[in-house]
């Protein structure tokens, strides 16, 4: 006997959806997102950080160098709270904190050297992670669904615009 699954197996939504591709996508989600994975595919890397840092080092590592507050929005978490997450990763020394050259009183966030190689051993796990998930796809279904995943990004992205427009 398995043990037991707290996001459900495949196909068990326990809501009413009456969409079974936004089922199917929350149950995604809520795995994907879950401390529990971000900690286990992080220490498939031979790291160990909690969730939080991860997605905060990931952002940084994405969007280059930026101002706490900006990190903050990212992560929906208060001053205080991205205080204590930047504290940690510059005491690992994955990040650093370094004037803004566009305001002398502000600072920002940048990847050190040792922060740029734990992110790309993130990626490449997420690169694994995503060949074991699609071994033994033609390949042909991953082109059409990689194309079809695009064009859905898009409807998300324009449709969130839509609702952030008053």
């Amino acid at each position: 006997m398995g043990r037991p699954d707290p996001v459900g197996g495949p196909g068990s939504h326990d809501l009413p959806y009456r969409s079974e591709p936004l089922a199917v996508l929350l149950d995604v989600f809520a795995r994907w997102s879950s401390g529990g994975f971000i900690e286990a595919l992080t220490r498939s890397t031979g790291h160990d950080l909690d969730p939080t840092s991860v997605v905060a080092l990931t952002h940084v590592a994405r969007h280059g160098p930026l101002r706490p507050s900006a990190l903050a929005e990212h992560l929906f978490v208060g001053a205080s709270n991205v205080s204590k997450i930047s504290g940690r990763l510059t005491a690992l020394g994955l990040v650093e904190k370094v004037p803004d050259p566009d305001d002398a009183r502000a600072t920002l966030l940048r990847l050190t050297d040792d922060g740029h190689a734990v992110t790309d051993a993130l990626v490449r796990a997420g690169d694994d992670m995503m060949s074991a998930l699609l071994e033994g796809w033609a390949p042909a279904d991953r082109e059409t669904f990689t194309r079809l995943l695009r064009r859905f990004e898009t409807a998300v992205v324009d449709h969130a615009d839509r609702l952030a427009t008053p």
